[in-house]
C-alpha cells in the first residue's frame, strides 16, 4: 500500500479539497480599496450605524451599509428588530471598505462593514434582518455572498422572511404611501 494507507489519503484529500473551495470563495478577507477602521457607537436603523473614528480629519460618522435596505424604523415589527440585528455592534471595532469616498445626500458614506473576517452586509442578510437592495446588480464585488446569504434566510423563514408574518413591502414603498398627502 506504501507509505500512507487508504485512510489518510482520503484525509488528505479531503484537505485539499476544503483548501480549494475556500480559495476559490475567497471568504477570508475584503478585496483592497479604500478601507477604515471605526468604533460603532450605535445602530441608527438596519442598515445604518453610527461611528467613531480615530481620525481627526473624518467629518462623516454615519455608514450606510451598501447592497442592503432595511425596513423603515416605523414598519413594526421588522424596523425595530432590523435595528436591533445590528446592535450588538456597539462598542465593536469594524474595518470599512468603502464603496464611494464622497458622502451621500443624508451625509453618509456607503461601505461593506466587516468584524473580524465575517462581512456584517451579508451577516445580516442571513438572519433576515435586511435584503438585498437591488437584487439584479451583480457589480457587488460580494454578490454571490450576499444573495445566498438572503436566500438561505428567505428559505429558513428567518426574520423578514417569517412565513407567518413576512414582510409585506419594501421600505421605499412604505414610505411613499406613509408620507405622501
Amino acid at each position: 500500500m506504501g507509505i500512507l494507507g487508504h485512510r489518510t489519503w482520503r484525509r488528505v484529500l479531503i484537505g485539499l479539497s476544503v483548501v480549494a473551495i475556500a480559495m476559490t470563495l475567497n471568504l477570508s478577507a475584503p478585496a483592497a480599496s479604500a478601507q477604515l477602521t471605526a468604533t460603532v457607537d450605535y445602530a441608527k436603523s438596519g442598515n445604518t450605524l453610527e461611528l467613531l473614528f480615530e481620525l481627526p480629519n473624518v467629518l462623516v460618522s454615519p455608514i450606510r451599509l451598501a447592497a442592503i435596505e432595511a425596513p423603515d424604523r416605523e414598519q413594526v415589527p421588522w424596523g425595530p428588530e432590523s435595528q436591533n440585528c445590528l446592535a450588538n455592534l456597539r462598542n465593536q471595532i469594524i474595518r470599512l471598505e468603502l464603496v464611494d469616498e464622497q458622502p451621500d445626500a443624508y451625509n453618509r458614506l456607503w461601505a461593506y462593514g466587516w468584524l473580524n473576517r465575517k462581512l456584517i452586509n451579508s451577516e445580516s442578510l442571513a438572519a433576515g434582518c435586511t435584503y438585498l437592495a437591488d437584487p439584479t446588480d451583480q457589480f457587488s464585488p460580494y454578490y454571490q455572498e450576499l444573495l445566498y446569504a438572503q436566500e438561505q434566510a428567505r428559505i429558513l423563514g428567518l426574520g423578514i422572511w417569517h412565513p407567518q408574518n413576512p414582510l409585506r413591502e419594501t421600505a421605499k414603498n412604505f414610505r411613499e404611501r406613509s408620507y405622501s398627502p
